[in-house]
């Protein structure tokens, strides 16, 4: 018995001392993740061999809703651009807008299918465990990134001699735009 009480002490003395040696470290950790945030750049998921499973799931949505906005501010800026260009009638103007509205609307409903498809909603109850939102995050990740990519075309224009840009500016036309 008189055994078990010392490793006992010696257990507790142990947790006594490598606690706070452990919550300053996951601290510090915490600290730099929350300056990455606050520096606009959690553009990549990755939360390493030690994060915690809240941390996974904050950190995945965090990535998604940065590369979620990155893809709606490039959006409003090609509309900005599109606004200002010389169209050779109205009809080609609302023809393009309209294009653009529906691509969108294609995207979300093909994104949303995925997901749906991948991890159907009704079966949340019956297996999902708390690993499964990185999961989905990752889906959302990968098609809004990759989303945001395709748009560059629209928001930087086609290089010189491009004949493949359809209804993309070239980057000229951009670039004598913004003059």
């Amino acid at each position: 018995m008189k055994k078990y009480i010392i490793l006992a002490t010696v257990v507790l003395l142990i947790g006594a001392v490598a606690l706070p040696i452990l919550f300053k470290f996951n601290n510090k950790k915490h600290s730099e993740k929350a300056q990455k945030v606050e520096q606009n750049n959690p553009a990549e998921f990755d939360p390493g061999p030690h994060a915690d499973q809240a941390t996974m799931n904050l950190d995945s949505y965090e990535a998604v809703q940065f590369w979620k906005q990155k893809m709606n501010a490039r959006l409003d800026n090609i509309k900005k651009i599109y606004e200002r260009a010389d169209w050779t009638t109205p009809a080609h103007e609302t023809r393009f807008f309209n294009n653009l509205d529906a691509s969108q609307k294609a995207f979300e409903a093909y994104l949303k299918a995925q997901v749906e498809l991948q991890y159907p909603k009704a079966e949340e109850d019956e297996w999902w465990g708390s690993g499964i939102p990185p999961c989905i995050n990752l889906i959302y990740l990968k098609h809004y990134k990759s989303r945001y990519n395709e748009l560059a075309l629209w928001e930087k224009g086609t290089p010189d001699g491009e004949m493949c840009g359809g209804s993309a500016l070239t980057a000229y036309e951009i670039g004598e735009m913004a003059n």
